[in-house]
């Protein structure tokens, strides 16, 4: 049986996170974190709060204002959690680097738009894979019974 979240999980999910090149994340720490955006109750403001409070890092702001927004992006977050993650978002602002998409480019320059909207080189790449088990709506369905 899964332990429900407890204590500050995304911050210290992202903590470890973005202290390198995200297509170098730690799995356990990438998994950690999606699942508590997805599948948690904690409060998503106040926790990146925390975070923010901790990091000065410009890199390390952007890395974990991307993740939290790509983590948006999957279908197993529900509209609310996606509100929230949004209003998260906010308290970004200060780091994000909006960056005109350049329309289409050859399949071998492509970049991930949302890490350069960041202002980031670098995106989770083929890390993503990781958090494919965890977005199956079987595994959803069970964590939101647990939950509940």
């Amino acid at each position: 049986m899964a332990k429900p979240f407890n204590g500050p999980v995304l911050s210290s999910a992202l903590d470890t996170l973005v202290k390198s090149p995200l297509n170098q994340a730690d799995d356990a720490a990438l998994v950690s974190a999606a699942k508590a955006v997805w599948y948690s109750d904690t409060n998503l403001v106040g926790e990146v709060r925390a975070f923010i409070q901790e990091h000065s890092s410009e890199v390390e702001l952007r890395r974990a204002g991307y993740l939290l927004e790509r983590f948006t992006r999957f279908s197993c977050a529900t509209d609310s959690r996606v509100k929230e993650a949004l209003k998260a978002l906010e308290l970004f602002s200060a780091s994000r680097q909006y960056v005109k998409s350049q329309g289409a480019v050859a399949l071998r320059s492509r970049r991930d738009e949302l890490a350069m909207s960041w202002g980031l080189s670098e995106g989770l790449g083929l890390k993503v894979q990781t958090l494919m088990p965890f977005q199956t709506r079987h595994y959803e369905a069970d964590q939101r019974a647990k939950s509940a």
